[in-house]
């Protein structure tokens, strides 16, 4: 690249970057926007998962077991009961009003059932409507009342004189798992590692479409030109290029508070982290000049963009295996850069595997950047006509006076 390009990007490049900092849309809309979401998510989800989801319980047995299965739940650190109810209607009202997440309805004659072999019931509600306070509540339901369940029958049987290791019997099968990414069950690690990604990708192509669309909204691309000495790609270069380094910068912020603040497991290397950052940067800079360049107007272009963002959240795979989606519906997640960035994550941080075996990701997101080239007349022709209907309007102007 000769001296002559290098200064004409510099000039455009200087020239947004003074449009940036006069302009407090591009600050609070980037750096606020971002900072405000890291704030958020890192507190929210602070302690890895939710603890003392408030239940209700309905006990109409009130025996002596039923208050040590009470005593054992509030003795979890997952769910706590913060009502009792008289009926079932009545719990059900509180948890279609949203202040609990989930019931416990002892029958009558629970314990004298138990005692005598008949198998009682032990009823669970929980609402689905919260997918993860839901999930969560019942599961720790369940495990204490299998617990429970382990306890009966260890004091039946030795009050029939059984005698000696009882665990055998209690539990043939030991389950042992070990979970090698997420060791600590903490849903912040997939969940902000990718949820935060998200959002900097939305915001990539969003200020990549409003700073190119906004010229030909204003009809200033007369003076961006003419600081790229009208050269259509160093004017582009120049116009994206300082927002390439603010979304590298919060990028790396984000990194450097997810494993260095954090300390959300990273099994591989930061520094090909930090690259696949980059790389998602000026790939979604690349989706962003494309749809600016087929749509061409601003508001259109935008809608889109959103749209495009918010499909990409859904189709990177971290909520909903994409393997599990249907065969003509897989294709679509190639589409998305933060499909490729989070299996990049997944290997490096979590797996901590090779880099060979993260490249062709690397090289699926570096082919996003050949869509700008493919809309480039396109662009090139619009920037150009917007161009000279300034120049017609200034002189009709100018004629005017």
């Amino acid at each position: 690249m000769s001296n002559s390009i290098i200064q004409q990007i510099r000039h455009v490049a200087r020239r947004e970057w003074k449009r940036m900092l006069t302009q407090p849309v591009y600050i609070l809309s980037s750096i606020g926007a971002m900072l405000f979401c890291y704030l958020f998510f890192l507190t929210l989800m602070s302690e890895g998962l939710p603890q003392q989801l408030p239940i209700g319980i309905v006990d109409g047995d009130n025996s002596s077991l039923s208050r040590t299965l009470e005593r054992n739940i509030n003795a979890s650190s997952m769910v706590e009961i913060v009502g009792k109810y008289a009926s079932y209607n009545e719990a059900r009202k509180d948890m279609q009003r949203g202040r609990i997440y989930g019931i416990i309805d002892i029958a009558p004659g629970f314990q004298s059932d138990l005692l005598a072999n008949r198998q009682p019931a032990l009823s669970f509600y929980v609402n689905d409507v919260y997918l993860v306070a839901g999930t969560l509540a019942y599961k720790d339901l369940t495990y204490i009342s299998e617990l429970m369940t382990g306890f009966i029958l260890q004091q039946s049987l030795e009050a029939k004189g059984v005698t000696g290791d009882l665990m055998p019997i209690l539990q043939p099968i030991t389950m042992d798992s070990h979970q090698i990414g997420n060791p600590f069950t903490n849903y912040s690690v997939y969940l902000s590692n990718v949820l935060l990604p998200g959002v900097l990708q939305m915001l990539i192509i969003m200020f990549t479409i409003y700073a190119i669309g906004v010229e030909m909204k204003q009809n200033t691309t007369r003076e961006w030109l003419s600081k790229g000495n009208d050269s259509i790609l160093s004017a582009l270069t120049g116009k994206i290029l300082p927002h390439t380094v603010l979304f590298t910068l919060l990028g790396w912020l984000g990194l450097f508070l997810l494993y260095g603040v954090m300390g959300f497991p990273m099994n591989g290397s930061i520094v090909w982290m930090a690259l696949a950052m980059f790389v998602f940067v000026i790939a979604h800079q690349a989706i962003g000049i494309f749809i600016i360049g087929i749509l061409q107007r601003l508001r259109n272009a935008v809608s889109i963009g959103m749209f495009y963002s918010l499909l990409g959240v859904s189709f990177a795979g971290f909520t909903f295996p994409i393997e599990s989606m249907p065969r003509g519906v897989q294709i679509f997640s190639w589409l998305f850069p933060i499909r490729y960035y989070f299996k990049i994550y997944v290997n490096e941080a979590l797996s901590g595997t090779d880099i060979r075996y993260s490249l062709v990701y690397f090289a699926g997101m570096l082919a996003f950047l050949l869509l700008p080239f493919l809309i480039y007349p396109r662009l090139r022709s619009a920037i150009l006509q917007n161009e000279r209907s300034a120049i017609k309007n200034s002189q009709l102007n100018e004629q005017l006076q």
